[in-house]
């Protein structure tokens, strides 16, 4: 019942923005996108029937939960409120809404880490769906670190090619379909990467999953680097259409927005790396927690974790 009136809403709320979207407040989409919208309500409806229904002793915690939820509430508002708007006439708010979608968000949603909840909030014709042999073949290629590598490179700066962007920002399937695969390819690279679980829980080992993490970080800098120091106009589309906030010179834009697409995925990539040796660490101590040394043993120390056993 919750499901439909979901779609319901949807419905509403796309004839609203059809017909009279000079009237609707900022947080009303100002373009919308189905599978957007959708995705970003009903995932919240899933996360919180899930909640409802795990265990008392599996239940994450509240970091994880805020986490998650502020990757996902940021998602929403970048994609489906009129921030939209002003992300097609500024190119450095254009990049703010991009590091979001592909970096900021799915960063927060994976360190969240909400499969199991999620797994108990969604309904059961859709989990039969996603355990099916086929998508789970499609998964276990998807999940190695290199493609996920590759497809988050891919989905990231293909669209920087000026020529590239230049037709996703007129054409506006084009441009959803630009949206959508950044934010898809963000979220399957850092749910691989940022895998809480240790080996063989989650197939690839730390240090694997914190190389992928951080060697990814350097064609970021090699592109937005040439983006930010360009002395040329590269996106002559926001020229065109008018920008926002005209006393900014479009190479000062364009420096701006290099500097966003540079700086903080640099420092997340950073972020992750610290996060996976952390991680390791932790899950090290755990081990020797069970360890049962054999007879005649000697105490030796730990230089990882640097304690003593």
């Amino acid at each position: 019942m919750v499901d439909f009136l979901f779609i319901l809403a949807a419905v509403i709320v796309d004839l609203l923005c059809r017909f009279f979207p000079a009237h609707l407040p900022y947080l009303f989409p100002f373009i919308f996108n189905a599978p957007e919208f959708l995705g970003c309500w009903f995932v919240l409806l899933w996360y919180l029937r899930g909640m409802a229904r795990i265990a008392p002793e599996k239940k994450p915690g509240r970091l994880r939960q805020w986490f998650f939820l502020i990757g996902l509430g940021s998602i929403y508002f970048v994609l489906q409120t009129h921030f939209e708007y002003v992300s097609q006439h500024m190119f450095f708010l254009n990049r703010i809404q991009a590091v979001t979608i592909g970096m900021a968000a799915p960063f927060c949603i994976a360190i969240g880490w909400m499969p199991e909840v999620l797994r108990l909030g969604v309904p059961a014709w859709l989990l039969r769906l996603c355990q099916s042999r086929r998508l789970h073949s499609l998964s276990r290629f998807f999940c190695h670190p290199l493609p996920s590598m590759a497809i988050f490179i891919i989905t990231t700066d293909v669209w920087l090619i000026p020529a590239v962007h230049f037709a996703a920002m007129i054409d506006p399937l084009l441009y959803a379909v630009m949206n959508i695969s950044c934010l898809l390819g963000g979220l399957l690279f850092w749910l691989v990467v940022l895998d809480p679980r240790p080996k063989p829980a989650a197939r690839y080992s730390y240090l694997a999953r914190a190389a992928a993490g951080f060697l990814v970080m350097f064609p970021q800098i090699a592109v937005s680097s040439y983006i930010a120091l360009s002395g040329q106009d590269l996106y002559s589309f926001y020229t065109l259409c008018g920008r926002l906030f005209p006393a900014i010179s479009p190479t000062y834009d364009q420096m701006l927005g290099g500097m966003i697409q540079w700086i903080p995925p640099g420092m997340m990539n950073t972020a992750a790396l610290l996060i996976s040796l952390n991680a390791l660490r932790l899950s090290d101590i755990e081990a020797d927690k069970t360890y049962v040394p054999p007879p005649g043993a000697k105490i030796y120390e730990a230089k990882w974790t640097g304690r003593q056993n």
